[in-house]
């Protein structure tokens, strides 16, 4: 894996607080085990400052606030950590939100040099929050039209579904009229699933209803998600053919850094290993040491990573090779379709 010296991209989740409720988003299982123990919990900009420091951000080419659970418009010391890494000259701040939290004016001091606010906008006010729940369209809109009117380079970020993809070509116009800088057109893996309130109880479905005439309860599909982790977990060589990893970590030259201050290799190992209990992660928790940037130096943050690749040898995942290796970086993915308007 990479030495520190190499890396120039960092992904960073500054808070593990989210206001939206959106389907099928492993924060919003309830009543299991599965999802017990994730802290709320943010980096304060005590806690940037202490773990990049002007030295270290000098090599630092790209930064990407977009956390696997918490949305960056909730950080206590979101504007002020943007404002220290564009001080430090770090050219390229992308933040990706769903921006329906704040006001236009705290949205407004984002527009700073080399930033770009990706606004999450899934439609338009009609079909938005189907999948968006407990966010506002309006209020996304007018503070990026706050943020956009102050000078910020926005991004209106589209997840079609089979409700809104109809609505593509007026959110592009739309995006174009308000000074968006680009539509992206991005994919989400959640097209197709039960959707329920927050009380449990089924809401609609997103995409085609499954097989079973029924709505299953949440309990019972929360369990067969994670029974299906379980059936790719063990695995045999028989079953599974040795891949080649297009690692993003190496690929990219990137770190990803968790809300509590973890140091992982990317975004799809850093799911706080000691507090998800998925047969996943549960590979992953013997290989993690002294990773927290908060308590070690970074370059002691990495040193397990090497332990990583070596999995990738090993002839089967249930021998143990990490199946969120094989899962995320086994096959490539389509790019995301970036358009400038």
């Amino acid at each position: 894996m990479l030495q520190l010296h190499e890396i120039s991209q960092l992904q960073i989740e500054l808070t593990t607080r989210c206001n939206s409720r959106c389907p099928m988003c492993m924060r919003n299982y309830r009543g299991l085990e599965y999802n017990s123990g994730y802290p709320l919990i943010e980096l304060s900009l005590e806690d940037i400052k202490k773990i990049l420091k002007p030295e270290f951000l000098k090599q630092i080419k790209n930064i990407l606030f977009n956390g696997n659970l918490g949305d960056f418009g909730l950080a206590k010391d979101g504007v002020e950590i943007v404002q220290y890494l564009v001080e430090n000259k770090v050219p390229n701040v992308n933040i990706y939100s769903n921006g329906s939290m704040r006001s236009p004016d705290w949205w407004a001091q984002l527009a700073l040099p080399g930033v770009k606010v990706g606004f999450a906008l899934d439609g338009l006010a009609d079909t938005h929050s189907l999948y968006r729940q407990d966010t506002d369209w309006n209020t996304i809109i007018k503070n990026a039209q706050a943020y956009i009117v102050a000078g910020g380079e926005a991004i209106w970020r589209f997840i079609p579904f089979k409700h809104n993809q109809h609505q593509e070509e007026e959110c592009k116009k739309l995006a174009k009229e308000l000074g968006f800088k680009y539509f992206n057109n991005i994919g989400d893996g959640r097209n197709n699933g039960p959707v329920y309130t927050r009380t449990g109880d089924f809401s609609h479905w997103l995409g085609d209803p499954w097989n079973d005439t029924r709505a299953p309860g949440i309990q019972e599909m929360i369990q067969s998600h994670i029974s299906w982790y379980d059936s790719k977990t063990v695995q045999s060589s028989k079953d599974i053919t040795p891949v080649n990893i297009g690692c993003n970590h190496k690929r990219n030259k990137e770190l990803y850094i968790a809300a509590n201050g973890e140091i992982y290799p990317c975004c799809y190992l850093g799911y706080y290993p000691q507090t998800m209990h998925h047969p996943g992660n549960e590979q992953l928790k013997p290989l993690v040491q002294k990773n927290n940037a908060r308590e070690y130096p970074l370059e002691e943050c990495i040193q397990w990573f090497d332990q990583v690749e070596k999995t990738w040898d090993r002839p089967s995942i249930a021998e143990g090779r990490l199946y969120a290796c094989v899962n995320t970086c086994g096959s490539w993915k389509q790019p995301t379709n970036k358009q400038t308007l």
